[in-house]
């Protein structure tokens, strides 16, 4: 056993161990049949143990030794090796054709039919790449909706359509590809005909330079040349199911034909991309087609290692497709260490580069200029909205998500949540799923509310559609966070139906966002500034949860009705408040009480005797303030003259004899003169005017609400 890689050495001690079987048979008087017996059975014995030997690190070089010494061993023993080797000789065969069949890699495709005339190319002629003259073959438009393609995204979509059973295959095909702007333009102009409307042609047809057709990263395909939307279910089925191995999906659910490289806008279940952006050549995109692989296995005659191989080959190409993901995701990174560490992308090693991929590069430049500009990245509202639905949804899933590719979309803060999301769907995925369907329950208990409101995507299109989506996703992104700090609050307990409630109606109490109003210069006011903060600045009308991305210099008033408050709560509020201040209260000061309570503030006090409204500082008052200072200065003379005259008569009367009380009549007359003027003088220069004046001047309800609220 020791020289069993040794023939002669092996045979020289076969022959030793029949030397003493036969002194043996001597001493114990055996018959020539049983030493016969003895021998044959010492001799296949030796084989078969070399055999098994063998067969631990090579099964087939055992099945060879074997076989080559199959005269000297024994029926028994042949049988045994037989049944002992064969599940390692299927597995060595299976690996040995599996990897020459790997090693060829992808061949030409000889399964496309001629291009038809409309191409204008034969399938020869089609070029410059293999996958693009298969497509070409299989496209209905000419040349130029081919040619334009991503190259990727051409390598991978041939592929895809290679790899298809035959009875698919033979019917899938291109029905629109590369277009041009002014070809987008044409097909727009005549959906917004069609459709009636530029809002209704956007479902259907993308306005020019807003369409992947335009920049060759998106493909309409057909099924026996009509839209893959009239093709069998098991045709629209395999080609969504199988898409993501070769780097593609279809992003949009109304149009199940449109397919584009993985991320370019999003995925079918979330409106934003959560899919990283990428655009490489997907491992099964080169590895050997269906075909290739058929072919092959059809000239192993053993149909046990056939079955094999296939199982084998399909299984090592998706552990390929693993390992790059595992690679590019060491890559990304090892590239975002560079980044972090203060180098740009160009500083960082070129293998580096090349493993991440260019979208990963592209990302990091993309950081590196919001970075030089001194600010932060913003978290894109909507993608993380999806992100935070996905962990919900899908937390297994979702942990296996490389969160370096939304470095340049998400902030530091939000990355680190998501990291946390990442961390216990691993470590506890019962609980992980717990918190999902907590989550994913909120945000369904406030869609309804948002759409009471108008804040809903629900029968919106193109742009305005995008903008309410961005709208619902700020406001569920505020919700996810204000639950999150409830449970850091109470020891980790997620809040209840009513508490989630209670979230909700506080994000959604209505409020006006007011610019500042520019500054006076000393006691005179700005005209400039006081005509453009008629109504004390710029104001928009909103909810709280708005206020999270207001502009500098600007404040927040909550603007609540009294007959928005319960009745049951108001009328609690009001016997409080009576018992309080001794008095029955205001609408206004129950308002106030009840914001108060609402936003979880202190009661801002009240004061036990009603303050009588002002109406200096009524909007109607600031807008004719400018007009009104130089009248006032000037009435403010006159009134002095006046005065000046008045004290000159009565020196006069004081020094001259006594007269008839014509002078005191005349002082009393100009000294009542001044002293009216005098008032109406420093009304008009401040800006004051008779309280029925504010009447004549309509007022919205916001800003009528934001006068009373300032004013308390």
């Amino acid at each position: 056993m020791k020289n069993a890689g040794n023939p002669a050495m092996v045979q020289k001690y076969i022959a030793a161990g029949q030397l003493e079987l036969r002194r043996q048979a001597e001493l114990e008087g055996w018959g020539a049949d049983t030493l016969k017996l003895q021998e044959a059975g010492f001799v296949s014995g030796v084989h078969k143990n070399i055999t098994l030997k063998i067969a631990a690190t090579d099964a087939i070089a055992a099945e060879k030794y074997m076989q080559s010494n199959a005269k000297q061993m024994t029926g028994a023993d042949q049988y045994d090796l037989g049944n002992s080797l064969k599940t390692e000789l299927i597995q060595e065969k299976s690996k040995r054709e599996a990897e020459a069949i790997l090693s060829d890699g992808r061949q030409p495709s000889t399964s496309a039919e001629p291009a038809q005339p409309a191409s204008g190319r034969t399938l020869a002629q089609a070029g410059p790449t293999r996958a693009r003259a298969f497509l070409q073959s299989v496209s209905n438009k000419g040349p130029a909706s081919v040619d334009n393609l991503d190259d990727s995204f051409a390598t991978n979509l041939a592929a895809m359509m290679q790899d298809a059973p035959p009875d698919i295959r033979k019917g899938l095909g291109i029905y629109s590809g590369y277009r041009s702007p002014q070809r987008q333009a044409e097909l727009f102009g005549a959906a917004v005909k069609k459709y009636g409307s530029v809002a209704a042609a956007r479902r259907w047809v993308a306005p020019p330079g807003n369409s992947q057709h335009n920049e060759g990263r998106a493909v309409d395909l057909s099924f026996n040349g009509q839209s893959l939307s009239h093709a069998p279910q098991d045709v629209i089925d395999w080609v969504h199911e199988n898409a993501g191995k070769y780097g593609l999906y279809f992003p949009m659910k109304h149009e199940p034909w449109h397919i584009e490289p993985m991320g370019t806008r999003g995925t079918r279940a979330f409106s934003a991309t959560v899919a990283p952006r990428n655009n490489t050549i997907a491992p099964r995109s080169v590895a050997p087609s269906y075909d290739d692989i058929e072919n092959r296995l059809a000239g192993i005659a053993d149909p046990d290692v056939r079955d094999a191989t296939r199982k084998r080959l399909y299984a090592v190409m998706e552990a390929q497709s693993k390992a790059q993901e595992q690679s590019e995701r060491a890559a990304k990174a090892e590239l975002w260490k560079y980044i972090d560490q203060g180098q740009t992308p160009d500083q960082v090693p070129m293998e580096v580069r090349q493993a991440a991929g260019m979208a990963a590069v592209s990302a990091a430049w993309s950081y590196q200029e919001t970075a030089a500009k001194g600010r932060a990245v913003d978290s894109d509202q909507t993608l993380l909205y999806d992100m935070r639905r996905y962990a919900a949804t899908n937390p297994t899933e979702f942990a296996n998500y490389d969160l370096n590719d939304y470095r340049d979309r998400l902030s530091k803060e939000d990355i680190k949540e998501l990291t946390g999301l990442q961390t216990n769907a691993l470590s506890d995925q019962r609980k992980a799923k717990e918190d999902g369907i907590n989550i994913t329950n909120a945000f369904s208990q406030a869609d309804s509310q948002l759409a009471a409101v108008g804040i809903t995507t629900t029968g919106k299109e193109g742009s305005e559609r995008e903008a309410a989506a961005k709208r619902v996703a700020e406001f569920q992104n505020q919700l996810a966070s204000q639950l999150e700090e409830f449970k850091r609050q109470n020891q980790n307990r997620p809040p209840n139906q009513l508490e989630i409630q209670s979230v909700i109606n506080k994000l959604l109490l209505p409020v006006v966002i007011k610019d500042g109003p520019a500054p006076s210069y000393g006691s005179i006011p700005n005209p400039f500034s006081s005509a453009v903060n008629l109504f004390g600045g710029s104001t928009s009308n909103g909810f709280l949860f708005d206020a999270a991305k207001r502009g500098d210099n600007t404040t927040v008033d909550v603007v609540v009705k009294y007959t928005d408050i319960p009745i049951d709560l108001r009328r609690g509020i009001a016997n409080d408040l009576e018992n309080e201040l001794g008095r029955k209260p205001s609408e206004e000061e129950v308002v106030q009480r009840y914001e108060d309570f609402t936003l979880g503030r202190d009661p801002t006090p009240i004061p036990v005797q009603p303050v009588p409204y002002d109406y200096e500082d009524t909007w109607a008052n600031r807008a004719l303030q400018p007009l009104s200072y130089v009248p006032g200065k000037a009435m403010q003379w006159v009134g002095q003259m006046i005065d000046a005259v008045g004290s000159e008569a009565s020196s006069d009367k004081a020094n001259a004899p006594a007269e008839p009380d014509a002078l005191d009549t005349l002082g009393s007359k100009i000294g009542s003169a001044a002293k009216s003027t005098a008032g109406i003088a420093a009304t008009v220069e401040r800006g004051h005017y008779l309280p029925s004046l504010s009447g004549f001047f309509s007022k919205s309800q916001a800003h009528e609400e934001a006068d009373k609220k300032s004013k308390r």
